[in-house]
């Protein structure tokens, strides 16, 4: 005969021990959501009581007066009342996490179930969560509950979290708006970089110093007058024991911290790539294999263009590795060139178009042009663009084409024509 429901539910009591460790996934902690301060404290303590060598997640069971006493309840009359609708509040809050190509949107808790005649109250946090609080290998963070609890700011509370990671490297870095997304803060909400800086960063830093077992500095990185990414120097407080630096990672996996200059302006483009839904594995590909100037004229393009496009992740890939953004620079004059190669690759590009009697758009030939050059000079595509770019206004003339200052077709209209063209193309080669 199946169990009754009632006699499924937990009878077990949890005590809310300051000194439990709370062990998350780096993937959570670096994942976007919002959470009040109340709803973020009965998070960490019901964290605070799962086991990591733990198969599945129990039911933590806890007495209401127990958790009143670590969260407050301010001026409420009824702290029964007052919990169940924080942990209401909880219950519909959802986390973004992404898998490869895919991201996840899940709730924290699945079911609460309050017991009014016991006073407590049982929590089950969602199934779909344990791999990232379970059984975990590698790329964890481990931290104790006293160090978070009694922080009076979420965003106090985020910030330790995101700096703990990188305490044994002691330094991490934030383009500013990709942090204030990892904060949850709305884009109208402390525009200003001042109030940002006073009522998040300046909070924090006095805060987690008083607090917890580390501390931050922090400074600001400028282009011109606007600050556009925080540098962090994170430090232990002294006393710390090795297991409270909680950074358990691969060697390799360790994510990569900048200098000032271009590294910044490299983190703050993958930043800007993530949010053209371009994949990481991609995006490293690129900066690999590709100029970070053309990168940057790309992203701009695509940035431009986003809601012209369907597919705007692989689109951005394309024009990138093709550099779309090319045609969107200054023709220049013609410039007659006394480099016999110069003159051997415009004589042979002057000949491989002629070879079709259509119209062809500027976009297009120059796309094809760099392919050529590369093909034809053996040299990768940043020494085939400044090739090009020397005879360019030469070729333009010889085929008679005239360049618009901006590309009037959509995005997905020059795909589509591309795709015709190379396909009757073929025909000449």
């Amino acid at each position: 005969m199946a169990k009754r429901v009632d006699e499924l539910i937990s009878s077990e009591i949890y005590e809310i021990d300051m000194k439990d460790w709370i062990t998350k996934s780096n993937t959570i902690i670096e994942s976007r959501y919002k959470l009040s301060l109340q709803e973020q404290r009965i998070l960490l303590i019901t964290a605070s009581k799962v086991q990591p060598s733990d198969e599945d997640f129990k039911q933590y069971k806890f007495r209401v007066r127990d958790l009143i006493d670590r969260i407050g309840a301010g001026n409420q009359t009824s702290m029964y009342t007052y919990i169940k609708e924080v942990i209401k509040g909880l219950q519909s809050k959802t986390i973004e996490y992404k898998k490869g190509n895919r991201t996840y949107v899940a709730n924290w808790l699945v079911t609460s179930i309050y017991e009014e005649t016991e006073g407590t109250i049982i929590l089950k946090l969602n199934p779909d969560l344990k791999e990232f609080f379970l059984q975990l290998k590698e790329r964890f963070t481990t931290y104790q509950l006293e160090n978070v609890i009694q922080l009076n700011s979420v965003y106090s509370i985020r910030i330790y979290e995101l700096l703990k990671q990188y305490e044994s490297i002691k330094k991490r870095n934030f383009p500013l708006e990709e942090l204030r997304e990892k904060l949850g803060i709305e884009k109208t909400k402390y525009k200003q970089y001042g109030h940002f800086k006073k009522r998040v960063l300046t909070v924090a830093q006095e805060e987690v110093a008083e607090k917890t077992d580390i501390q931050f500095t922090f400074e600001e990185v400028k282009q011109g007058r606007k600050v556009v990414g925080i540098v962090f120097q994170i430090k232990g407080k002294v006393g710390n024991a090795a297991s409270n630096q909680a950074v358990i990672e691969k060697e390799e996996d360790k994510p990569g911290q900048l200098d000032f200059g271009q590294d910044f302006e490299k983190e703050e483009l993958r930043h800007r790539l993530k949010q053209l839904k371009v994949g990481a594995s991609k995006v490293q590909y690129l900066f690999d294999h590709y100029p970070l100037d053309q990168i940057k004229r790309n992203v701009e393009y695509c940035e431009n263009n986003a809601g012209r496009v369907k597919s705007i992740g692989g689109y951005t890939y394309k024009a990138i590795t093709t550099d779309y953004a090319l045609s969107e620079v200054e023709l220049p004059s013609p410039v007659h060139s006394d480099d016999p190669e110069d003159k051997t690759i415009l004589f042979h590009l002057s000949g491989y178009w002629r070879k079709s009697n259509e119209q062809l758009p500027y976009w297009f030939v120059d796309e094809k042009s760099i392919e050529e050059i590369q093909k034809q000079l053996n040299v990768d595509s940043e020494h085939a663009q400044e090739k090009y770019l020397q005879i360019k206004g030469e070729l333009y003339k010889a085929l008679d084409i005239q360049a618009p200052h901006r590309n009037v077709e959509t995005p997905d209209e020059s795909a589509k024509k591309r795709k015709e063209l190379e396909e009757r193309l073929s025909k000449y080669k």
